[in-house]
């Protein structure tokens, strides 16, 4: 029938599931050539050379693919229906090329039953890496801000004081409403009638000191994160048949 140029590998199990041939045509395989497929449940691996368990004409008619290096799933599914009805038990014997024997041997082939298939799905895989996220610099800002301090401070007051008027007998004279009693440094105080107070004033002076040491380090913050993505994943429906 021709030369298997390909050998089709289930994604979870690893075990080659299907073939493709070559229609014979071409003493070379063309590099656009969609091959036939056939399945590889059943085939027996002798001297290079396979055995399968399927008619040449079944596999002539058998349903093209699309891509000459990938079955999607549907494309899987119209294969298996199509060999269903035409399997026997007459082997075909396909040469079979050198790349394409590896990873087969007479006990793989055949494990995979064709009333049963594989239902596959996309799964997300979250890993972390550490890449750079900001950039900071230690920098120094002044800014002017209102001190309240509280202050004590003294003064004087002026005090009026008050002195009797006395004669030189001891015995207030006119009673008491005459200065005949005042010396002369009190006359002269009294003309005058200025004091000088003092007070206390606070006095205020700013000096610049070392107030704290600051400097710049980093720190791990941990945090959940949800990751939203959307994966696909296989739907296997039953379909039956009234027919036999």
């Amino acid at each position: 029938m021709g030369t298997i140029t390909t050998v089709f590998l289930d994604d979870v199990t690893g075990e080659p599931t299907w073939v493709g041939l070559t229609s014979g045509q071409h003493a070379a395989p063309q590099a656009d050539e969609v091959p036939l497929i056939a399945p590889v449940t059943g085939s027996a691996l002798t001297d290079g050379r396979l055995r399968l368990t399927v008619s040449a004409d079944a596999v002539q008619s058998a349903p093209r693919i699309s891509q000459p290096d990938r079955l999607t799933p549907a494309e899987e599914t119209t294969l298996r229906e199509h060999y269903r009805g035409g399997t026997s038990t007459t082997g075909t014997t396909t040469g079979l090329a050198q790349d394409a024997t590896q990873g087969l041997s007479p006990n793989t082939v055949g494990r995979i039953d064709d009333t049963a298939m594989t239902r596959s799905e996309e799964q997300l895989r979250v890993s972390t890496v550490v890449e750079p996220w900001t950039r900071a610099v230690l920098r120094i800002e002044e800014f002017t801000e209102e001190v309240m301090v509280p202050v004590t401070v003294t003064r004087q007051r002026a005090l009026i004081e008050h002195r009797p008027i006395t004669t030189h007998t001891g015995a207030p004279a006119d009673g008491g409403l005459t200065d005949g009693g005042l010396t002369d440094g009190d006359r002269s105080t009294s003309s005058t009638g200025w004091v000088t107070l003092y007070t206390e004033e606070p006095r205020v002076t700013v000096e610049r000191v070392p107030a704290e040491r600051v400097r710049l380090a980093t720190s791990w913050v941990t945090e959940d994160t949800v990751v939203t993505d959307q994966v696909r994943r296989e739907q296997v429906e039953l379909t039956t048949s009234d027919t036999v």
